[in-house]
């Protein structure tokens, strides 16, 4: 006869397993949509079907529900009355909001972290800025200029060890993306922005100068907005 522990031991396994696997399929799911919605690969007003999703990314429904309830949460998404959600609409006011939103936002926090970084992470993100600067000289480097530069700005950002505000960024990011969608040309352009901003961050934390940091950090933010028509 077994004992209870030896049912227990056979038992738990397989009930344990079931909620992880829901869960990674939930949060798979949720990080393609987040990071699309990110890069601008989704314009202003487009509608997002919940099958069509569901099918490109080779997933049932229930877990694209539940990524695009939990981007309309964080305002990437917006639903409409007739139950479809969309990217929301470009405004002069919004833009102009959201712009100075993030550089209050990531200005402050990045000035939070800066004495919090780590030479060896300092070392990552240095030749993580060098790579951006390479990938963005071709078209064909876009998408991956555009991953790193989140990962970029995520790393600094995370060391700041606040919550509340990387919830406040990823939220002012998800919003950003259609509005710079129309202009990531300018990545791989003559016009590039000033002083290689990414290395002088990275600099700037180097020597202590945290405030320099914030600057370096506000002036890539405004860049592209302030290029918007």
């Amino acid at each position: 006869m077994k004992s209870a522990a030896s049912s227990s031991m056979h038992a738990d396994p397989l009930t344990a397993l079931q909620p992880i696997v829901r869960q990674s399929v939930n949060e798979s799911v949720y990080q393609a949509l987040r990071n699309k919605l990110m890069h601008g690969e989704y314009r202003a007003g487009q509608i997002l079907g919940i099958q069509y999703l569901a099918d490109a990314l080779g997933t049932s429904t229930m877990p694209v529900r539940e990524a695009l309830r939990r981007l309309v949460a964080q305002q990437g998404l917006e639903p409409m009355r007739n139950g479809m959600t969309r990217v929301p609409l470009i405004t002069r006011e919004r833009l102009n909001d959201m712009r100075r939103s993030r550089v209050l936002v990531e200005g402050t926090v990045t000035e939070w972290a800066s004495p919090r970084l780590d030479s060896a992470t300092l070392d990552r993100l240095e030749l993580l800025a060098g790579e951006i600067t390479q990938a963005r000289r071709t078209p064909e480097g876009v998408p991956a200029s555009l991953e790193k530069n989140r990962i970029f700005h995520f790393t600094i950002y995370a060391a700041a060890e606040s919550p509340v505000m990387m919830a406040m960024i990823e939220s002012l990011w998800l919003q950003s993306g259609a509005y710079l969608r129309d202009k990531r040309e300018l990545l791989h352009s003559a016009e590039q922005p000033p002083d290689l901003l990414h290395e002088s961050t990275i600099a700037a934390i180097r020597r202590g100068d945290h405030a320099r940091a914030r600057q370096c950090i506000e002036q890539d933010v405004t860049w592209i907005f302030d290029r918007l028509d």
